[in-house]
Order: structure tokens, then C-alpha cells, then sequence
């Protein structure tokens, strides 16, 4: 029996870059050990890897054809809105507008969320469109937990070269570079994993917004290791958590190593939700898979000492109805928790 609800939204992938064949710009190369000499390069150079040049997207027939087809499967999986979680080249905004004029009606709505190194005040302008809308800035705070840069407050338990990882951005430096973003009411969106990233993330938001951050919703991407006096500041300031519902478990044994007995305070997505937090969800695909079933499932079914979240509280923070809606094959309520990512996608219907 067909259970129709409130349709998938991905507010965190790189959908777009990878549609053509790129790489997005956080994870230069293959392996963690690459990804991380990639990190501390970017560090030397006083940049973030979301300021790193990127190649000129060349617009032809191909890439056009590629993004619809990429928008053509997130639909197919029940999405009904993505947000393309930093925007590298202008081109990828040209070709979404050619899709729109040449199709009409996108395949999904459409949000974009500007990578800091191209992202100029002057140059970002609201589109109107509900298919597809320049959202805002993101930033780039620290590293990864898998690759030891994510900035901790502690040095990592077992790495000790690692020390306490990489902040690329202060709390200083990013308060005066998103202050002009700020100040015309656009989203700010801000990578940060290690507890020390946070820290600096939400001094920078409290500089720039003062009272006035809940009325903003600035948004800290992943937010991945977070002690309670973190919980209670984001909650406070009324900060987004765009967290990824995969992670908690794809990281576990990695993240236990090295955080030790902080572990207990890592993929809390069931502290922030209990302290009043704004949560929402993103896949970061291609770094967890798209499909929101899947992560749906590793969300409500955990693994490895993974917090877990009941089934109403999972697609509370992975939907949106204001969206569009989603009819499944199953009702999830009815269906066994490991067999949530079995449930097939029958009708998808972003709204206009």
C-alpha cells in the first residue's frame, strides 16, 4: 500500500561537481593520507579548500547533459530539493538556468550555496526562482576526523604528529570575510567537524550577528564533535546543524581511535535535537550515498554505538513538505527498520 508524505531534502552534497566529473574541492585525492597532505598544503598557502581555484567549467551539450541526468537521479530517489554544498565555478548557476529555460520545470528544486572563493557581494543575486535559488556562502573552518585535521580542542589519541589538526579559519578571519555576506541576508554556512572548529564558528557568528543570529540561521556543516556547553551555545544563538545521517556509523571505529573518551561526545544528533537545536540533514554525497533511504536507515538503525534517532525524528530532519512530497511503495512506520532502504520510490512532486 502507497504512503505518501513529505519529500527528501539533501541541504549538503556536491551533486553538481560531480555530475562533471570532478572531485569536490575538500577531498584532492585518493586516499586519507592524500587528502590530508592536500589540507595542510591548502593550510600553507593561507587558503581553505574553499578558496582553491577551480578549472573553468566548459558549458557544452555534455555538461548540460550530465547535470540533468544528475538531477533526473536525485529525483528518482525521492528528492525533491538538493543543495549543492559549495558552488566552485559560475557555469554550474549558467547551465541550471539554460536547463530551466530550455525544460521548464526542473527535475528537483535547486539550491546553491556559493563557495567562499568565488563568492563576491556585489556578484550574488537571488534568482526568485522557487527552482532554483542562490541560498548563500559556505566557508571552510577545519579538516576531517578520518584524515586527523578536523581542529580539536585536545590532540587526537592516536596520531600524535596530528596534534590538534587544522583550522584554517579563526574566529577573526571569518567574522571580518562573511560580514558583507551577512550584512545583505544571505546564509552563511560553515564546514566544521572538531570541537575547536565549532568553538571558533560560533565566536565568528556571535561577532557578526549578536542577537539577531537566530533571525539569520547561520549553519555549521557537520558538526561532528560537540560537548554539551557546544550544544547549549548553538542552541542559544539559534545555529542550523546540517548534519550527515550516515556518518555516525561509516565513522565509528575510525573516530573512536581517534578521539578516545570524547567519542561519547561525537554524532550527538540526539543531544542537539533534546537542547532545541535546528537540525537538518545532507548526504555530502558522493562521500555517503544520495539514495535518503539509505541514510534514513543508518539513522534510525545506528551500528557500531552509533546514536540512533526513532523513525519520526529521523524524517523530521530529512524532509520538508514545503518542498514537495514523495509517495513510497511502503509506509516506513510499517516497514522493519533494516529494511527502510528497500522501500521503492513511486512518484516524486517537488512543489512549484
Amino acid at each position: 500500500m502507497s504512503w505518501e508524505g513529505a519529500g527528501f531534502v539533501d541541504h549538503h552534497a556536491h551533486l553538481l561537481t560531480v555530475a562533471v566529473g570532478r572531485r569536490p574541492a575538500c577531498c584532492q585525492g585518493d586516499t586519507t593520507d592524500e587528502i590530508a597532505a592536500w589540507h595542510h598544503l591548502v593550510q600553507s598557502r593561507w587558503s581553505t579548500p574553499m578558496d582553491e581555484p577551480a578549472q573553468p567549467l566548459d558549458i557544452h551539450d555534455g555538461t548540460r547533459g550530465a547535470i540533468e541526468r544528475a538531477l533526473d537521479e536525485a529525483r528518482g530517489l525521492g528528492i525533491v530539493q538538493v543543495t549543492e554544498a559549495g558552488m566552485e565555478d559560475w557555469g554550474f548557476l549558467e547551465v541550471l538556468l539554460q536547463l530551466r529555460a530550455r525544460r521548464g520545470d526542473l527535475p528537483v528544486r535547486v539550491r546553491l550555496l556559493v563557495a567562499s572563493g568565488i563568492a563576491e557581494p556585489k556578484r550574488l543575486q537571488r534568482t526568485g526562482d522557487p527552482w532554483l535559488e542562490v541560498e548563500g556562502v559556505k566557508f571552510y573552518a577545519d579538516g576531517w576526523l578520518s584524515t586527523r585535521t578536523a581542529a580539536l580542542q585536545r590532540p587526537y589519541e592516536d596520531d600524535d604528529d596530528a596534534g590538534r589538526g587544522i583550522l584554517f579559519l579563526d574566529a577573526d578571519t571569518l567574522a571580518r570575510r562573511m560580514d558583507p555576506f551577512a550584512e545583505q541576508g544571505w546564509t552563511i554556512a560553515t564546514h566544521a567537524i572538531g570541537d575547536r572548529a565549532i568553538a571558533s564558528v560560533l565566536d565568528a557568528y556571535e561577532k557578526v550577528y549578536g542577537r539577531d543570529c537566530a533571525a539569520a540561521r547561520p549553519r555549521i556543516e557537520h558538526a561532528q564533535v560537540v560537548h554539551a556547553e557546544l550544544i547549549r551555545r548553538m542552541a542559544d544563538l539559534g545555529v542550523v546543524a546540517c548534519i550527515q545521517p550516515g556518518f555516525a556509523v561509516a565513522d565509528a571505529r575510525d573516530a573512536r581511535s581517534a578521539l578516545g573518551d570524547r567519542w561519547d561526545e561525537a554524532y550527538r544528533w540526539d543531544a542537539l535535537l533534546d537542547a532545541g537545536v535546528a537540525v537538518i540533514a545532507g548526504s555530502d554525497h558522493p562521500v555517503e550515498p544520495l539514495a535518503p533511504l539509505v541514510g534514513l536507515q543508518k539513522l534510525v538503525v545506528g551500528g557500531d554505538g552509533a546514536v540512533t534517532l526513532p523513525l519520526d525524528r529521523a524524517l523530521a530532519i530529512m524532509t520538508d513538505a514545503a518542498a514537495g512530497t514523495v509517495v513510497l511503495s511502503d509506509d516506513p512506520h510499517r516497514t522493519a527498520e533494516d529494511e527502510l532502504d528497500q522501500i521503492e520510490i513511486e512518484d516524486v512532486r517537488p512543489s512549484a
